[in-house]
Order: C-alpha cells, then structure tokens, then sequence
C-alpha cells in the first residue's frame, strides 16, 4: 500500500478525519508534519496516526528543506501520497513542485490553479472570468486612495488579508466595517507598513445563506462532492465554521462542476458561497483539505477513500449519495463562542445535542479514538502541551 503523508498547522479535526478514513479500510501508515506544537501533541495521541513530527521552518533550511531531511529518513516502499490543510504549505510545496512530484503523489491541483486561488484578489478575477458571480472587490496597498478607490462601494465592506502566507503584519482573519472612516482607521497601519488587503462588500443574509462545497475532481473530470450550510461561523458576518449541515443543493451542484470543469481543476478543495436574493456569489476557494473536511465522511461521501483510490489507481471509488441533516460542530469553539456572546440557551442546547443527537458530528471526537478529543479539551483549558 502507498502511505499517507498530510501537511497541518493548527487545524486537528480534517487531519484526523482523514487519517480514520483511510486507515480503516486501507493497511497504510498515515504520518503528519505539522508547524504547530500543540496541534502535534493532540495528532500524536491518535489511534490512526503512526506518527506526527514537529516541522520547525525556521530551521534546517526552511518548511520544505525540513521536509525533505524527514522524507530521507524514512525508506518507502510505493511513493506515498501527500493532503495538505494549510495554504500556506500549499503554496511552500507548489514552489518545489517538481522535487515533491517525483516523491509524492499530490492530492493538489494545477500549479496554476494554486498560484491564483490562494491569493484573495487574484482569485476573484479567475472565479468571475469563469463564469461565478463575484462581490466587488478591490486590493488595497499603500498607494491606494482609499476614498477613491472605494467611491462606489456600498457598506458594510469585509478585510481580508490576501493570503495566510502573504499575512505580513496582519493580525485579523477577517474584519466586517460599517462606514469608509471606519475603514481608513482600520486599514492605515497596515498599509503604512507595506501590507496589502482585500475589501469587498460584504453579501448580506442569514445563517442560511452562506454555503459550502468540498470535492474531489479526477482527471476524468468525475466529480464527488459534499455540500451544505454553514449554520454558525466565528463571527456574525462571516470567518471559520463553527456549525454546518449538509444540504444537497442541485443549483450549487450544477454551477460548482461547470466551474471546476471550467478551470480544469484535478484535486481535493472546497468553494464557499454566500446567497443573495436568489444570488450565488463566490466568496473563496481552498485548494486543500477544508478544515470541516469531516463533514464529507460524515454525510456518506468518503472523499478520503474516493481521492487515495483514484490517486493510488487501487480501487475503483463507486457512487456515493449524499445523506442530508448531518450537523457537523467545532464542539469546543462553538460552546466558548456560545459563551462568550453569552447565549446560555444557544450554549445548552448545542452541549446537549452534540452528547445525544444521533446526527451531530463532533470535529475531532471519534469513538474509534477518543483520545485526541479529550487531549484537545484538556490542552484548550490549561494551554499547554508537554
């Protein structure tokens, strides 16, 4: 069997969904390299992971150097195939693609599709040249007039750094600005320090219009994919899922195979969309592993199996049909988010479903391998890791 190789940071629950998925039916050894200690340490305590490494990439000659001194060390017998969930390794590897081709098999798609759809900006022109609906966006720098430049734009507007690994000084995922003196307030420091950022304008709606897609594409053009709402994310308008339930949509269908044929897309990746008056507008691409990738699994579309079979030629991946009313939860950010808003209700009934609704999908525990959950819970609470 070819062996599992996945890129992490700081994101636990589709590192583990993935290696479960796959070490389940597959006789492989599944091993992580991950930038982030503590996420190393709750990895580790996994049943289905052989082995989780620590990569420091500010030694050694850097992220990839680092990767290529660990893969020396290890003697494959079938070159194994690679996942990454952060974009920032996504890219890292895009840049050394011919060394990580020839010891890999890659789960990413196109150079250029990596080039242009991690980086905010660059992402919309592409998405809209092929076809999406696209909200107004604009970089800004730190020669831009923002006034100007953003004369046209109704408000709120949404920042967004470009890319996690253009951050630069950027400290915010995602920030929602009512009024353009709100905006150069917000933007100044970072645009005085050489930062750019996108503005866009934010798509209004509810908790029931922002979508998500995740998929497989082969070279085939067959495409398997899982899809639904997400119900809860970080913060009121917008940022990380925290709750999301699977909804097969046939619009969103149809419009996400036209694009990702479009764009010739041969890979594992995600798409968000926010709705708007019967309006699907493309908000952003992953090119890798989203981070409530588990959703897939759980809905009964197994994109771990499905993308290691079509990669490793083992098995043909057969039809899957998607099982709706899953509810996938980031258990622990959504209770500290339900906490900190204090929405006791919200908190109360989201503990109690998450322990007895049958459909509820909790992000890292899995019955198979409790431990990495109550690890996370336990390092989450006292923060740290030995």
């Amino acid at each position: 069997m070819h062996d599992l190789v996945i890129t992490a940071g700081t994101a636990v629950g589709s590192v583990l969904a993935l290696a479960e998925a796959i070490k389940k039916d597959i006789q492989c050894k599944v091993y992580v390299l991950c930038t982030d200690k503590k996420t190393t340490s709750i990895i580790a305590s996994s049943r289905f992971v052989d082995e989780a490494t620590l990569i420091d990439s500010q030694k050694n000659g850097g992220y990839v150097q680092s990767i290529k001194n660990w893969y020396q060390t290890k003697n494959f017998m079938k070159v194994p195939v690679l996942y990454s969930t952060t974009d920032t390794s996504c890219f890292l590897i895009n840049k050394e693609r011919e060394w990580f081709e020839k010891h890999f098999k890659l789960s990413l798609p196109s150079s250029e599709i990596i080039e242009t759809y991690t980086q905010k900006g660059l992402a919309e022109i592409a998405a809209s040249k092929a076809g999406l609906v696209v909200p107004k966006t604009r970089i800004l720098t730190k020669e831009t007039n923002v006034e100007i430049e953003l004369a046209d734009f109704n408000f709120p507007v949404i920042l967004k750094p470009r890319a996690t690994y253009l951050k630069g000084e950027v400290d915010f995922k995602i920030k929602v600005i009512d009024d353009i003196d709100n905006l150069k307030s917000e933007v100044k420091k970072y645009l005085q320090q050489g930062d750019e950022l996108l503005c866009q304008e934010y798509i209004e709606g509810d908790s029931k219009s922002a979508y998500y897609y995740i998929f497989y594409r082969n070279n085939l053009g067959e495409v398997f994919s899982s899809m639904g709402i997400k119900t809860l994310q970080s913060t009121p308008k917008g940022g990380i899922m925290l709750k999301g339930l699977s909804k097969y949509d046939p619009e969103l269908d149809k419009k996400c195979r036209e694009f990702l044929s479009c764009i010739n897309y041969q890979g594992i990746g995600g798409i968000e969309f926010k709705k708007s008056k019967d309006i699907l507008y493309f908000i952003e691409m992953s090119v890798r592993l989203e981070g409530f990738y588990k959703l897939a699994e759980a809905s009964n579309v197994p994109l771990s199996l499905i993308s290691y079979c079509d990669l490793t030629k083992f098995k043909k991946a057969g039809f899957f049909k998607q099982k709706d009313g899953v509810v996938y939860i980031s258990w622990t950010q959504t209770l500290l988010n339900h906490f900190k808003n204090k929405k006791i209700l919200a908190f109360l009934k989201d503990l109690i479903l998450s322990i007895l609704h049958p459909k509820y999908r909790l992000d890292v525990f899995s019955i198979y391998s409790p431990a990495p959950f109550f690890k996370g819970v336990f390092l989450t609470v006292f923060g740290k890791s030995k």
